[in-house]
Formats: C-alpha cells, sequence, structure tokens
C-alpha cells in the first residue's frame, strides 16, 4: 500500500506501558498507546552552552585531545523553505547534544547539534560528516538542532559561512571508537552516550538494543540514574534482554531513589499493573506523586486517573481535573485527550462539548508535532486519531500512512506494547490493522482481530521495508 497524506487545516512521549482504563459508554474513546519513558527519545539540553573548548594544557592541539578535533568549515549554503520562506541549508539531520555526550568528548559546558545524518548530494552538506558536532555558524552559537535552525532561518541560500565542528577521527567510525574506549576506561557519560545513540539507531550504526543494553547497564552500575531507567524499560519489554520484569523493578527502584522521576513514575506503573512486584495501589500513588512533585507529566496523567477512580487515593475529581489540566498544558496529549473527554461527557466536570472539541483538536496538535519528531508511539497514535477521527478529520489512508510510517520506524519498543496492549484498539480496528499490515505484504494470516506471533513479525518486518 502506496499512500500519501493529507494534511487538514486544524489539526507524546515518553513511553512505557499502556495501562488498563476506565470505559466509558459515551462516545468513541481514544485510549492511546502511553507510558513514561521511551527507551529512547531525542533529548534537548538542559544547560545553556557556550560550546567552550575543553581545558587543557596551554597550545593544545587536536591530537592531544585524543581524537577529538575543532574544525572550521567553509560551506556554500543551499536552500530550503519553512513556513513559505526561503532560507539557507547545510543539508542535514541533527540531534541535541546532551550533557553525557559533552562528558564524554570533554566538551566542557559546551553543547552543540550532532549530525546524524548529511546529503552527500546537497552543495550544503560538502565537508560535514555523520557524527560530528556543530558548534557555531559564523561566530554564532548553536547549542542545539533549535540555535541551528534559527541560525540558518537568518541566511540566505547560496551564502558561504563558516562552521565549527568538533569530529572526532574522521566521522562517525571513529567517534564509535572513541566513546566505546572512553567508556571502557570508566567514562559514565560514553557508555550512557552509546546505549542512546545505539538505541536510536543514529551516528553509530543501524538500531542495536543489545549492544545498547550492555551500555546501559555499565553506566546503571557507574550510578547513572538516567541509564538506570532505561536499562529496566529493556528488561520490563524484553528489549535487547531477556524478559524480566522483577529486575525491571529493582533498577526502577533504584532510579526512582536516587531522584529520577521517569524512574519514579514507571516503577508506580508496576505498582498499579502488579508487574514484577505485588499489586499495590497505595503504592503506586505514592511514587506517581513523588514524581509529579518532580514536575514529571506522565505521572500527574496517572495520578489524575487514579483520583477519579479513587484506586488509593481518595476520590477527588476536582484533583484529578486539576492535574489532568497542569499535564495537558505541559503538553502531554494523552491528558489532553482525557480532559477533552470529561468536558464531552460531563463526568467529574461541567459538560462543554465546545472545550471537548478545543481540547480535542489540542490532543492532536500535540500527538503531530511530537510524530513529527521521529516518535514511534507518536506517529502511531496519529495513525488511530485519523483511524476514529478525534481531533482531526476521520480518514483510513491517512490513518494507515501514520500506522504504517510508525512501524517503519523500527521500533522494538512499539511492537512490544501492541503485542502486550492490543484492547487500546478496538476488535475493527485491529482487524483494519491486519488488513493494513496484508496490504503492505508482510501479512498473510486472518482477519480476525488477534494479534498473534504471525502479526508481531508483519510489523516487525516493515522495518526493513522502510
Amino acid at each position: 500500500m502506496r499512500l500519501r497524506p493529507f494534511f487538514v487545516s486544524h489539526v507524546l512521549l515518553v513511553a512505557g506501558s499502556a495501562l488498563a482504563v476506565p470505559a466509558f459508554a459515551e462516545g468513541p474513546r481514544w485510549t492511546p498507546l502511553t507510558g513514561f519513558l521511551a527507551p529512547e527519545v531525542p533529548a534537548t539540553p538542559t544547560e545553556t552552552s557556550s560550546f567552550q573548548k575543553p581545558n587543557g594544557p596551554k597550545g593544545a592541539t587536536a591530537a592531544s585531545l585524543r581524537g577529538v578535533a575543532t574544525l572550521p568549515l567553509k560551506i556554500t549554503l543551499g536552500r530550503t523553505e519553512a513556513d513559505g520562506q526561503p532560507h539557507g541549508d547545510l543539508g542535514v539531520q541533527t540531534l541535541a547534544v546532551d550533557g553525557d555526550l559533552a562528558e564524554a568528548l570533554e566538551l566542557g559546558n559546551g553543547r552543540g547539534a550532532l549530525v546524524t545524518s548529511a546529503a552527500s548530494t546537497a552543495s550544503g552538506a560538502a565537508g560535514l560528516l555523520v557524527g560530528d558536532i556543530i558548534g557555531t555558524i559564523d561566530g554564532r552559537v548553536v547549542a542545539g538542532p533549535d540555535d541551528l535552525l534559527r541560525a540558518l532561518k537568518a541566511t540566505a541560500s547560496g551564502q558561504q559561512v563558516t562552521v565549527e565542528v568538533r569530529r572526532a577521527g574522521k566521522g562517525a567510525a571513529d567517534l564509535k571508537k572513541l566513546l566505546v574506549e572512553r567508556a571502557d576506561a570508566g567514562t559514565v557519560g560514553a557508555a550512557a552516550s552509546l546505549g542512546r545513540l545505539l538505541s536510536l539507531g543514529v551516528v553509530l550504526g543501524p538500531r542495536n538494543y543489545s549492544e545498547a543494553a550492555s551500555h546501559y547497564l555499565k553506566a546503571a552500575e557507574a550510578g547513572h540514574l538516567a541509564s538506570m531507567t532505561r536499562y529496566a524499560l529493556f528488561a520490563k519489554d524484553g528489549i535487547g534482554m531477556r524478559k524480566d520484569e522483577a529486575l525491571a523493578a529493582q533498577w526502577f527502584r533504584k532510579g526512582a531513589d536516587g531522584g529520577q522521576d521517569a524512574a519514579m513514575t514507571n516503577l508506580g506503573s508496576l505498582y498499579e499493573t502488579g508487574r514484577g512486584v505485588k499489586r499495590d495501589y497505595g503504592e503506586a500513588a505514592r511514587w506517581y506523586r513523588a514524581a509529579v512533585g518532580k514536575g514529571q507529566v506522565s505521572a500527574m496523567h496517572r495520578l489524575a486517573l487514579m483520583y477519579e477512580t479513587g484506586r488509593g487515593v481518595k476520590k477527588d475529581d476536582q484533583e484529578a481535573v486539576k492535574l489532568l489540566r497542569q499535564a495537558s498544558n505541559k503538553g502531554l496529549s494523552e491528558a489532553t485527550s482525557w480532559l477533552a473527554d470529561k468536558y464531552e461527557q460531563g463526568r467529574g466536570i461541567a459538560k462543554d462539548e465546545t472545550e471537548a472539541f478545543r481540547l480535542n483538536q489540542r490532543a492532536a496538535d500535540q500527538v503531530r508535532r511530537s510524530a513529527e519528531q521521529g516518535n514511534a508511539v507518536a506517529t502511531f497514535n496519529l495513525g488511530i486519531l485519523y483511524r476514529i477521527g478525534k481531533g482531526v478529520d476521520r480518514s483510513d489512508a491517512e490513518a494507515a500512512y501514520w500506522v504504517v510510517r510508525s512501524l517503519k520506524l523500527g521500533d522494538k519498543y512499539l511492537v512490544a506494547e501492541l503485542m502486550r496492549n492490543p484492547d487500546v484498539l478496538s476488535a475493527a480496528d485491529r482487524k483494519w490493522m491486519q488488513q493494513v499490515l496484508r496490504d503492505e505484504g508482510t501479512y498473510t494470516g486472518p482477519i480476525n482481530g488477534t494479534f498473534s506471533p504471525a502479526v508481531r513479525t508483519a510489523m516487525e518486518a516493515l522495518a526493513s521495508k522502510a
């Protein structure tokens, strides 16, 4: 099935495990595939950056920086267009340099935009390699992808600019060697960075979950909190390693005890569902509340649902609405959609169909933004929104496009969630998905709405057709 999307004029996630939610009879309910922290999502820097060169002996050379050199490149910009306005283009895609990679490469307080792909045929990409870190353009600091885009929007195509980059050896292969060497030497940020990049399948080659898991374990054992959470997610879902929910609970608890909000939220989800631990709604609420105290938006959503149903806490519709609104205002589409349903049905709040319609549009827009950033779960969710017509005009063709696109991203976590939680889709929608997979040529089984191992194989096979 070869489909091209159309875009309606009106138009998250971190993702972990989709939990059972109360069923309501009124209206088509969107139950998004959702959770708390995906194995890997592109991160943005949380600290300001000046892209400072690492401290070293006076007169240090590139060689003395152990293979990481600072290079000025003269590049003639190509042409692109954004928001109807043409501007200069480097012909690259980038990812934010986080604190771990900055530590691994001895960037000091520096950050930058990590080149994940470069169009070799584009004149603007001449001289830039995958694995380069763009630090400045004509002296203007690039702290990340957003800064890079702003700098390019301020320049015209055909203009020659000086792009300062940091490069390990001759590019991506040497960058991986350097990170492995430094991880083996005890640099925790290097181990965490290897896990992140291998999970994303960028710069260092195709996704390699088993290799990523080994690096995450090394970083986790060294006390790296985010790696504890990410390794636990791999163990929970059997991604890159043997599935072990009890082991996942142990690592989530270590991360939670260390103050990691995503670990707190995921630990709460295990207590809520009884996976890897004995089900305990009170304990789930306690961990959700701790994560909410740190501003974790998915915990706001989950705790709101507990207040709505009175599980683990005293039923309190006002507190539920308050938490849902907070999460929605922070961009969590699942919370926005749930709040819309409450307005639509008058459930714990005064019925207001106009507000429900506005919130459904807002939820779809939030999902779309995340999907366009490459989040596989959000991409799938956008397809389902088109399938049921929530916040967007209903279209099976558009729905199929986004669902196929999500599976072609090759995110095994997405497939694992669908296999574990098929009831997030109605029986009719599961049959529709089987037909989509058949049209794509990866499924030959019955159209019966049952997500069998053959369906898993068919979904995973789409990644090889990307």
